[in-house]
């Protein structure tokens, strides 16, 4: 078995709206102190690991926090994507969270379910499937040599693409995430999915396991919300 890649997923850092339990939507936050303390940790905590690529969505919590991490990676390109971005909340955007099921199923300007669903696994077929394909030539592969992506992202967005994953059974993971839903995102918690190639006779396929989800051990005390207004409750 020959581990072909690493996917570090990273939630944005903490943001006044975060801490007042506003809906941010697409709107463009900035980190507050807090976030920023977060995100200088979180890159202690990456420092390590030799990025080949990063991405982030557009929005400054996100860009900003992947810059942090990027100070020690001297020469990876950070690649901003719209598509990245939280789920777009429309009329909800700025008032105060949570948002209940029920609020939202009659208002035309939010995101829907499935344009958010399709947002997600469009991302990650354009821009991840191309990074852990084993259908063609690869130097990196043929040396052993794993590729490590960084992607930066929002609770929500990050949520619903694990969740895909899990009850798509594209991925092996720990079983407490099968159970039941997943556990909200924290403040620069890290995500990693770990690509891997097997043989089966023949032939060569990619199997991907979750090491972590929503990690926070490396805040190290650092306060963090348990709680995100932008994610989509049912309060029945």
């Amino acid at each position: 078995m020959t581990i072909l890649a690493r996917v570090f997923v990273v939630r944005h850092g903490e943001t006044d709206s975060n801490r007042n339990r506003i809906i941010q939507g697409q709107l463009d936050t900035q980190l507050n102190a807090t976030g920023l303390a977060q995100a200088a940790v979180t890159a202690e905590a990456l420092k390590s690991v030799s990025f080949d690529k990063a991405f982030t969505s557009d929005l400054q919590r996100a860009s900003e926090t992947a810059e942090m991490i990027l100070q020690y990676h001297p020469g990876i390109e950070l690649v901003k994507d719209s598509a990245l971005r939280e789920r777009f909340m429309g009329e909800m955007q700025g008032k105060k969270g949570p948002v209940d099921i029920k609020e939202i199923s009659d208002l035309s300007s939010i995101e829907t379910d499935e344009a958010f669903v399709q947002r997600c696994i469009a991302w990650y077929n354009r821009v991840l499937i191309p990074y852990i394909s084993v259908t063609k030539p690869d130097a990196d592969v043929s040396e052993g040599r794993c590729r490590n992506i960084l992607v930066l992202s929002h609770g929500a967005f990050i949520a619903t693409l694990f969740r895909i994953m899990v009850y798509s059974d594209y991925v092996t993971c720990p079983a407490e995430l099968k159970l039941g839903s997943l556990p909200t995102l924290g403040n620069t918690s890290i995500s990693v999915v770990e690509y891997r190639i097997v043989s089966r006779g023949k032939r060569r396929e990619v199997e991907a396991a979750i090491l972590k989800y929503g990690d926070i051990s490396h805040l190290r005390g650092l306060h963090v919300i348990e709680e995100n207004a932008d994610v989509v409750v049912d309060q029945s």
